[in-house]
């Protein structure tokens, strides 16, 4: 099995073993050194997952997987290898399924089990009701959780990608948690929020900094700059660190609820690829 988990990352995962079993796996680990495109390797109960080098270009990294492939294969046929379930490590038949979001190598008795746990959940998740009220509560719980964050890093002088993923991240999943779903209301809701969080992160940061510089307590220093704000007489920089703080928050929450729905669209999917 073939996975991108990233950007020009490539990951191949078997799930073999031979009647020695610390000899195979000795086999498994030695081929990192003996070929020239694997990485590394990370070793589950009863699946194999190799790191194939990074090529420069797109044609380079076709290469290094085409070579990877035929490495272990060679390394398969030579020495003995047969396929295992990856869940039950029972040897046979096996084919790729994929559950929910994921990827999975297992035989047709574990899909199948696998399987109606999978419908079960999803009919579960499908037949509750959005709790509207409650998942705003959520939203709002993880605004102030992830504005918290965010506040933090902007004192620390940054404006990052991560601080408005994890205010993304942490609004969406207080909805859901407390909303008990995550629809595309939830996700409206959520970007209400995420604009009333950047809102006040920014206030708060420029009203610290008032505090810091002229010794104001905190109170008449978020006052102010509340003020200084509707009467457009602002700090140097105030608007574009705004807009900064905007786009960064826009980019990590557009990928957590992009996320999120993505997960809800998978949820109960359970098919045999190959």
């Amino acid at each position: 099995m073939i996975q991108e988990t990233d950007k020009n990352v490539f990951r191949i995962t078997i799930s073999v073993s031979r009647d020695d079993e610390d000899y195979g796996a000795s086999e498994l680990q030695q081929l990192v050194s003996d070929s020239s495109v694997l990485k590394s390797i990370e070793r589950n109960q009863y699946t194999t997952t190799y790191l194939v080098k990074t090529g420069m270009t797109k044609k380079k990294m076709s290469e290094n997987i085409q070579q990877a492939v035929t490495d272990i294969a060679q390394l398969l046929q030579t020495k003995d290898f047969h396929n295992i379930c990856g869940f039950t490590g029972q040897a046979g038949e096996v084919g790729l399924y994929q559950i929910d979001d994921s990827l999975f190598i297992m035989n047709e008795d574990s899909f199948q089990q696998v399987a109606a746990q999978q419908k079960l959940e999803a009919d579960s998740y499908k037949s509750q009701k959005e709790n509207v009220v409650m998942g705003i509560v959520g939203a709002f719980l993880g605004a102030i959780l992830g504005g918290a964050v965010a506040l933090v890093i902007a004192r620390l002088g940054y404006v990052s990608y991560i601080s408005g993923f994890v205010l993304g991240v942490c609004i969406v999943k207080g909805y859901e948690l407390l909303g008990r779903k995550f629809t595309k209301k939830g996700a409206l809701i959520s970007v209400v929020f995420m604009l009333l969080a950047i809102v006040l992160v920014h206030q708060f940061d420029y009203a610290f900094e008032i505090v810091k510089q002229l010794g104001y307590d905190f109170t008449d220093a978020f006052a102010l700059i509340n003020e200084a704000a509707l009467a457009g007489d602002v700090p140097e920089n105030y608007f574009f660190n705004f807009f900064m703080l905007l786009g960064f928050t826009g980019i990590g929450a557009g990928v957590a609820i992009s996320s999120a729905m993505s997960v809800q669209k998978t949820r109960g999917l359970v098919r045999k690829i190959a």
